[in-house]
Parts: C-alpha cells; structure tokens; sequence
C-alpha cells in the first residue's frame, strides 16, 4: 500500500469564503483556530490540529479551508474515504477551490484508480492551483496514458515553478528517453542527482541511458553509486550485471545475476540474463533448467519463451523451439516472427 505524504502548502489563512451568519468575535475565534490547527500540522500534532479544525467547522461549516485541512489529516491517517469526503465537503463551500481537486486526485493516483485522477489535477490546475505538485502529478498520470508529449510539457512547468524539484527532472528524464533525446535524458537525470544526490533509482536508469549511449562503462560506475545507496535494488544488479556481460567481465556479471536473483525471487530478467550468459558459455542444459523454473512464475513473459526456444534450438529441439517462439509472437515478442520463418511459419 502506497504510504501517503502530507503537503505543507499553506501557511495562514487566505481568506476563504465568509459566512455572513457570524459575528466579528466568531469570525476572529474561527480564524484564530484555524491558524492553531496550521501550526499544530507544521509541527506534526495532526490530533491537536483535527480539534482545531472540528472546531472551525463547528463555528462556521461553509469554512472551505477547514474541511480541506481535516482531509489533508485523513490522507495522512491512512483514511481515504474520509478525506475525500471532507474534500467534497470543501468543494460544496468553495466550488473554486482548486487545492481540495488536486487533493482529491492525490488521493486517486496513491490509491492506483484511473479515470478520474488527471481530470482533478486539470481541475485544481484550471481553479488556479498553480503548484509544482499539481504539474507533477498530472505528468504521472499522462504517462500512464502513454501521453509522453503532455507530460514533457507539465514537468517544464513544474522544474519552471520549483528548480530543485529532483522527482520532476526524474519523471521528465525518461519522457525525453522515450522520445529519443539521450542527452536530455542524462542531462536530467544529472540534475535529479544534483538536488537529491541519495536517489538511487536515478542513478539506475542514468547507468541504462548510458547503456543505449553505448558507454557501458560508465552505466556500471551508476550502477554501483545505486547500490551503495541502496543494496537491495535488485534492479541495478542486473543491469550491472547486463553491462559486465558486455565488458566481456562473465565472473562479474553472473555474480550480480545471482545477487539479483537472491534479492528477488520474482525477478524473471536476471533469471533470463543468467540463462542467456549459461547458453553463451555452452552450459545449455543448466541454461534449459532455470528458464523453465522462471516460467512457472511467469507464464506470460515473451521473452522467457524467447530465449527458451534459442536454448531448446541449440539443444536440438527444433519442435519444442518452434513452440515457444510461437507461443512468444502471441505474447507480442516482434522478434519471433523472424525465428519463426526457420520452422516454416
């Protein structure tokens, strides 16, 4: 379950909305509470700080600000559905309020719902919630909509209103990779390192920019600055395990195969990179072997039946390598239709 993290975006009052129902006195005690209920989330005191905000909501419930502060409380509480609550709760007294759409779509996009969440951060964006945050996430969400020119687009404006902002350069890095601009991409990835200079992820997906930039070396320097940040990105030992492979360093590359394979079980690449660097040394049947057990955890892997219909060719199996490069271009493996023209196919 996504841990969720609580924003720190305002710091006093900002004039919400004003019912005309109170009194001057009320009016002062509601904005003197709600400023209390601030400074007890800046100092981490979210019971104190929910009191404060009940009591806002009790002295005046069309206070916009005061349910969008107690849902900010629930997020970080873990409780959902009560914040969006309060957020719409927000939104009936203040239809303008941009900041409780963008909340409401940072609850969707933690809880990995689609639909709605890019539409809310459009939202919040258009009400004039003009955040970094808010570019941010509507980038992640274009991403996962395959719309990588938009999102280029929202992380401009992000880095443009937060020049420190690491994730956004990061995100933006692996738009421009996508999009063909290697050297946009390091250049960003260089740049998420220079605010952050713990993001290990950053230094894995650095290290595979060189890799297509034909610099394993130094993909392997970046491999290694990751896993001395962080030992168990399984992830990075396969890489530097796949950039060994090509120093022509085996010993080195096996070792980092295996480690990833400890780290991870489930990891079916390194077990495949292993595999591949057991066929290329001759040791076909090994090779034969730990495919298969990768397959029985991922039987829908194109790549696995990939490379076990090569192992079975070599092995003199053309039936069994016939099927699975067969079953490979099901699994959309473009590759295979060119082996598959070997079987007569």
């Amino acid at each position: 379950m996504m841990r969720y993290f609580l924003f720190t975006l305002i710091a006093f009052l900002a004039l919400p909305m004003v019912s005309g129902q109170l009194s001057y006195t009320e009016r002062k005690m509601r904005d003197k509470t709600y400023n209390e209920g601030i400074a007890y989330i800046n100092q981490g005191q979210y019971e104190l700080a929910a009191a404060s905000f009940n009591q806002c909501t009790d002295l005046d419930s069309t206070f916009a600000s005061a349910w969008l502060q107690m849902g900010r409380i629930f997020i970080d509480w873990g409780a959902t559905e009560e914040a969006m609550s309060q957020f719409d709760r927000a939104l009936l007294c203040d239809p303008g309020m941009g900041e409780a759409y963008f909340y409401k779509g940072y609850v969707l996009y933690g809880s990995d719902s689609t639909g709605l969440d890019r539409s809310l951060f459009g939202q919040a964006i258009s009400r004039g919630f003009s955040d970094p945050w808010a570019y941010y996430f509507r980038g992640i969400t274009e991403i996962r909509d395959g719309m990588d020119r938009e999102a280029l687009n929202d992380f401009n404006t992000a880095i443009g209103l937060r020049e420190d902002f690491a994730l956004a350069y990061h995100e933006r890095a692996g738009v421009k990779r996508r999009l063909g601009d290697l050297q946009g991409s390091h250049f960003d990835y260089q740049q998420a390192l220079s605010f952050q200079p713990d993001f290990a992820l950053a230094y894995n997906n650095m290290g595979s920019v060189k890799i297509m930039m034909g610099d394993y070396t130094g993909a392997i320097e970046d491999y290694s600055k990751a896993l001395e940040l962080d030992p168990g990105l399984y992830i990075a030992l396969n890489n530097r395990g796949y950039a060994r492979y090509f120093t022509e360093d085996a010993e080195g590359a096996l070792k980092d195969f295996n480690a990833a394979i400890t780290n991870s079980e489930q990891f079916a690449y390194a077990e495949l990179n292993k595999a591949s660097l057991l066929a290329g040394q001759g040791q076909l049947a090994p090779a034969l072997s730990l495919l298969d057990g990768a397959m029985e955890e991922h039987p829908d892997d194109a790549l696995l039946y990939l490379n076990r219909g090569l192992v079975r060719e070599l092995l003199g199996d053309p039936e069994g390598a016939c099927t699975d490069w067969s079953r490979a271009q099901e699994l959309g493996a473009e590759e295979a239709a060119e082996y598959l023209k070997e079987c007569g196919r």
